[in-house]
């Protein structure tokens, strides 16, 4: 670069800078002024709308008192007594009154609120008085605003507020007035904090002062601000010689209220601003100056520099180009792959259920008719097949769904207690079958996490533990790290060698069993702990000595505990269903199946006859309300599958029928899908979930207890 190319630039950088830090002085001043503008016609609103409500609770005042008048009889001074007493009582709870009268016809005191019988003044020369007694041609005066009356000051003194009463054909009858205290809004006024050079105050159309803040500041009545008959009831505020003034006319009271603030008061901020605007805009001329006489001093390297760098950036721009799109494509390629894995296993787990469903059903009924010893030994092992191929489908949905990122955690306060003690009931009788110990230290730590998702992950570790162990014993402890705890699983089992610890969280990994035997698990589990583990936010690890045993470790952030406790805080264990007797339990009830599948729609048809149930099976709701019309008869309950053919839910298909039927009936959804927004849908829609394959005893178990009050004969 030349130096004269320097200089132009130096110069243009210079000239920039000045111009657009006076810009922005300019446009700030000009921003502050409109937002004070803004700002003060909305204080005039505020001070319209206080003031109406103060005036209009004034008015309510006199025409409870001209009803008052219009019903007195002047005969009976008991009546004048209560209405005098009346007035007193309403006038204490208004701050704004400082007084309640009322004049006769000719402007003689006739009432007052603050004493009875009333002294005999002649109040006619008054202004309120002259303005009533005076109307004997046109339309009578509603409410007139009157002048202060004398006080020390005009902040001390109250301004009026009068009716009159007349007669159907327009004789006046008497005047109401009240007296309206200054100070009630010169102490608002002085409490709301609008700035020290704040003017606020209140005039009548004539331009008559009513009431000021602050006290004997001497407001006088602007004049370009002044409301006009044709101004717009929101305008803003105008610059009114050195003061932003703004003025509303009170809607339909002969009432201006006025507040403005002095323009040096308010734009002491912009000052400060375009001071620090000055300062920056010199430091930054400043620092370019210094920075214009390095360039010219090295103006003559600088040329071969820049083409050096020149070079070398296009060859590392080259370089960094081929890199990313290498990397671009490798996350393409592995995105598209979990994604399909995802998607396979989700797709496999859902579609495996359905003919499971129908397996446990028919399973379940060939046990009940078979007497043969031999082959209720065959269906128990049978059972225990299906019950663990149901398990390897829980676990793939439960892991494609944690790699897909849509399992709702919600965080908590829970003790660990509770939760370690019920999860090693339920492994003491395995731990003891085996001759081992299983100990759980005692520990009063609370910690924050979702139990829902923590409760898998320990009983996972502490089945572990109590599975890969053969003789010693399984101790659980928790052990305070600063803000946070250890939950610690220890054991004495065969341990895992040091080049395995890192594969033992991969899916379908398992140590010493080669043979892939389906007793010992899928090798999901810690696959499935680990991805919980790092959706909750606990770093999970692991020591271990080959022949003395592991040490897994889950640490939890720690929290307080809670003064008072909840009864239970860890989620409790889903108790086994009790072993029932299918027949005749749902005997006289009436069961809609809605299952589009001819085979599991025939299992369940066949498992509730057997349970005493009359059956009315369907593969949509189309046909089952068909069916109901046709035998003029509700059922009992619906159990449906949730994916039915034609666009239609079973979930959508249940609440329509409820409608038609014009009946809330219990209903359960049946259905392979494990999701959260499903589960929260159908509970909304006050629908059981079970999920397939579900236990047959779990299906008749729901459907008597849901239909538990329910006529059999009906």
């Amino acid at each position: 670069m030349q130096r004269a190319h320097l200089v132009a630039a130096f110069l243009t950088f210079a000239a920039l800078c000045v111009g657009v830090s006076a810009l922005s002085v300019s446009r700030d001043r000009h921003a502050t002024l409109d937002q004070a503008r803004r700002e003060f016609s909305a204080t005039a609103h505020l001070l319209d709308e206080h003031a109406s409500r103060a005036i209009e609770a004034g008015d309510a005042q006199l025409r409870m008192l001209l009803d008052a008048l219009e019903r007195w009889d002047r005969r009976d001074p008991a009546e004048g007594r209560r209405i005098q007493a009346a007035m007193r009582a309403r006038a204490e709870r208004l701050p704004q009154v400082g007084g309640v009268w009322a004049l006769d016809a000719q402007g003689r005191l006739l009432l007052d609120a603050a004493e009875h019988p009333a002294p005999p003044r002649d109040l006619s020369a008054r202004d309120y008085a002259q303005a009533h007694m005076a109307a004997t041609q046109g339309p009578p005066p509603g409410l007139h605003v009157g002048s202060h009356l004398p006080g020390p000051s005009i902040s001390q003194g109250r301004f009026t507020i009068s009716r009159a009463l007349r007669g159907e054909d327009g004789t006046l009858l008497a005047i109401a007035v009240a007296g309206i205290q200054n100070s009630y809004f010169s102490r608002l006024y002085g409490e709301a904090g609008w700035g020290e050079g704040a003017r606020l105050a209140l005039f009548t159309g004539a331009r008559e002062k009513l009431a000021e803040w602050p006290p004997d500041s001497g407001v006088e009545p602007p004049a370009a601000a002044w409301p006009q008959p044709w101004d717009p009831p929101d305008g803003p505020a105008v610059v009114e010689d050195t003061r932003i003034t703004a003025a509303r006319m009170l809607s339909g009271l002969p009432v201006v209220v006025v507040a403005s603030r002095p323009l040096s008061e308010i734009l002491v901020p912009w000052r400060e601003r375009a001071a620090w605007t000055a300062a920056i805009s010199g430091g930054i001329l400043a620092g370019a100056s210094l920075l214009f006489a390095f360039a010219l001093a090295g103006a003559g390297r600088e040329e071969a520099v820049r083409a050096e760098l020149l070079r070398a950036n296009q060859s590392l721009d080259e370089r960094v180009r081929l890199r990313t799109a290498e990397l671009e494509r490798a996350l393409r390629s592995a995105e598209t792959a979990s994604l399909a894995k995802m998607k396979v296993l989700a797709t496999v787990s859902h579609d495996l259920r359905q003919p499971l469903q129908g397996l446990a059903a028919f399973h379940e009924l060939l046990l009940k008719e078979a007497p043969n010893p031999t082959l209720r030994q065959l269906g128990a092992m049978a059972s225990a097949s299906l019950q663990a191929g149901q398990r390897l489908l829980d676990d793939l949905l439960t892991l494609s769904r944690l790699e897909a990122g849509v399992v709702p955690v919600e965080a908590g306060a829970l003790p660990l207690a509770p939760l370690l003690e019920q999860l090693a009931a339920e492994l003491r009788a395995e731990a003891e079958a085996k001759g081992l110990r299983l100990t759980v230290m005692p520990t009063a730590a609370w910690v924050r996490s979702d139990p829902a998702r923590l409760q898998p992950i320990l009983r996972n570790l502490l089945s572990n533990a109590v599975k890969y162990t053969a003789h010693g014993g399984v101790v659980v402890g928790v052990r305070p790290r600063g803000d946070t705890v250890r939950v610690e699983i220890w054991d004495s089992g065969q341990g895992i060698a040091r080049a395995e610890l890192g594969t033992i969280w991969e899916e379908f990994y398992q140590i010493g069993n080669p043979a892939r035997d389906g007793s010992r698990g899928a090798g999901l589990g810690l696959s499935i702990v680990e991805r919980t583990a790092r959706l909750l936010g606990h770093p999970l690890d692991v020591r271990s000595r080959v022949g003395r045993g592991s040490v897994f470790a889950v640490t939890l952030p720690r929290v307080p505990a809670p003064a008072v406790p909840p009864s239970s805080a860890a989620p409790c264990a889903a108790e086994p269903a009790p072993p029932v007797r299918s027949a005749g339990r749902l005997s006289g009830r009436r069961v809609l199946v809605v299952e589009d599948d001819p085979l599991q729609r025939n299992s369940l048809t066949l498992l509730l006859e057997q349970a005493g149930a009359g059956v009315m099976a369907a593969d949509s709701f189309d046909s089952a309300l068909a069916s109901a019309q046709a035998t003029l008869q509700a059922p009992s309950a619906i159990l449906s599958d949730y994916r039915l053919p034609g666009g239609t839910d079973g979930l959508s298909g249940i609440q329509t029928l409820r409608g038609i039927l014009g009946r809330d009936v219990p209903a359960i959804l049946l259905t392979g899908e494990l999701s959260a927004d499903l589960v929260r849908a159908a509970k909304a829609a006050g629908c059981l979930v079970l999920t397939k394959p579900a236990p047959p005893n779990r299906i008749l178990s729901a459907l008597a207890e849901l239909t538990a009050g329910a006529d059999a004969a009906a």
